[in-house]
């Protein structure tokens, strides 16, 4: 019963002699987040870098460009949108993860405010939506890969980088986060060149043959040219690209006085999502008509860098954002290994998913890298789909969990208060804005009939959460059961 405690407690139960350090690092392991250092470390710039960088996925470089030919160059307004309502999550998220940060994981947020049942459904929708995730991000891996082997069918690709990954989680991870804040700033940096370099060539510094700039977005149907419900169907790939926030949460118990650390990093996380997504969209529709944007075949990136008069850029940019894809399928299965260990040791899974040591949970690792693998073969029997259907998949159900975070936080705040703790960031204009968070979010599952892919989509969200929630059932009558003995 004390292993379980610590996820719906106030306060966790302390060894003798533990350290509010151990503390820490023990509390991220439990809540499904990775090992602390043994010292808190982590202040706003390297926590705004691992935030950004775990954003930034496939969902920029391939799903914007099916997002594109949903919006036109609105897709500008939609990701503006996007990045408003990424912003209210997020300081949500960073409200709780900043009064509370030994809990670090969502889900020990909702678990602690709105009870069992809640941090039961999310934790299973989580894990669905993690291994829909990482094969959108396989696939999308598989496609990078096939601009220099045309030939190799995509689900060749997408299955063996899943196990691939798979089988390095099996080892013990040394330098981590090292690694991720390198890829992560590689991501970056490579990304705002692009903006920089399509500015030059829509500015006509760089001379380019054929039209650019502006004018593009007066041709096929100009810049609305599906009006506003076109915007409105391009969301939920909008916020598929936006969904990697969970490691602000996760990386909580390292951060060094998070009531000063929280807001810069959430002010900088809201501006270089705003600035690399916007810039970045503003660049692709202006240098290539919307209607010739690729929707899954290859990266929008690519096919605007192929404008570029330096053949390599186009290489090279693919290649960066093969291994950062990599690299967050990396991070993803990590994180989603020790989430499906912890659901074992709080018995919302069977207690042998938890097997293994801290470091390395291989029976989680195991049964989330079969799943992986057998759902990235999905470009096998959907070659031309696969992706599509998985990042809408992911996209909705990752707003779910969304929905749960601003949920948890509305009833966090009071909850505090009642307990006489303070609050070392607030969300601003509370509840006025995670009310408004609440609504958006509603509005933006609310547009899957405005896209036909997106309604099976939504049937698979809502099957996973109405599948968690009956499951649910009779595991709350067991637990009445033993606690009535």
């Amino acid at each position: 019963d004390s292993e379980r405690r610590p996820a719906h407690a106030g306060t966790m139960k302390l060894k003798n002699g533990l350290t509010q350090a151990s503390q820490s690092r023990l509390a991220a392991t439990r809540y499904g987040g990775a090992r602390a250092p043994a010292a808190k470390r982590l202040t706003s710039g390297p926590l705004t870098l691992m935030t950004v960088g775990g954003i930034m996925g496939s969902g920029l470089y391939l799903a914007s460009g099916a997002a594109i030919h949903l919006a036109g160059p609105a897709i500008i307004i939609a990701f503006a949108i996007g990045a408003t309502v990424m912003a209210l999550e997020v300081s949500a998220l960073a409200e709780m993860a900043a009064a509370d940060p030994a809990r670090g994981s969502f889900l020990a947020f909702a678990r602690h405010v709105l009870g069992p049942g809640p941090a039961f459904i999310g934790g299973w929708i989580f894990w669905v939506s993690s291994i829909l995730n990482l094969a959108a991000e396989a696939t999308a891996g598989a496609i990078f890969t096939r601009l220099w082997f045309p030939s190799v069918p995509v689900y060749v690709f997408s299955m063996g980088y899943a196990a691939l990954i798979v089988a390095i989680n099996f080892l013990p991870v040394k330098n981590f986060s090292h690694v991720e804040s390198l890829m992560s700033l590689t991501k970056v940096a490579v990304t705002a060149l692009f903006i920089v370099v399509g500015f030059i060539v829509v500015l006509h510094v760089l001379p380019v043959p054929g039209p650019v700039g502006p004018a593009l977005w007066r041709r096929d149907g100009g810049f609305f040219p599906h009006g506003a419900t076109g915007v409105a169907a391009a969301m939920v790939l909008v916020l598929f690209s936006m969904s990697g926030t969970g490691v602000l949460g996760l990386a909580a118990p390292d951060v060094r006085h998070p009531e000063r650390t929280m807001g810069p990093t959430i002010r900088n996380t809201v501006l270089a999502i705003y600035v690399l997504y916007v810039g970045a969209s503003l660049v692709m529709t202006a240098l290539v008509p919307w209607r010739h944007i690729p929707t899954t075949s290859m990266s929008p990136f690519i096919t605007a860098l192929r404008v570029v008069p330096w053949p390599p850029a186009a290489v090279i940019f693919n290649l960066v954002i093969l291994v950062a894809v990599l690299s967050a399928m990396n991070a993803g299965l990590f994180a989603t290994n020790r989430v499906l260990a912890t659901l074992g040791r709080l018995h919302d899974a069977p207690p042998f998913v938890s097997r293994g040591p801290e470091d390395v949970p291989r029976m989680a690792n195991l049964l989330t890298g079969a799943g992986l693998i057998a759902v990235s073969g999905l470009a096998y029997l959907l070659p031309k789909t696969a992706y599509l259907y998985l990042v809408t998949s992911t996209g909705f159900q990752a707003l779910f969990v969304w929905l749960l975070i601003v949920a948890t936080e509305l009833f966090f705040r009071p909850k505090l208060a009642a307990e006489g703790k303070s609050l070392r960031f607030r969300m601003p204009f509370f509840p006025m804005s995670s009310i408004i968070a609440v609504i958006l979010i509603l509005a933006i599952i609310a547009t899957a009939p405005l896209a036909p892919h997106e309604l099976v989509a939504l049937g698979i969200g809502v099957g996973v959460t109405g599948a968690a929630a009956l499951i649910y059932l009779p595991v709350r009558a067991g637990r009445r059961r033993a606690e009535a003995r």
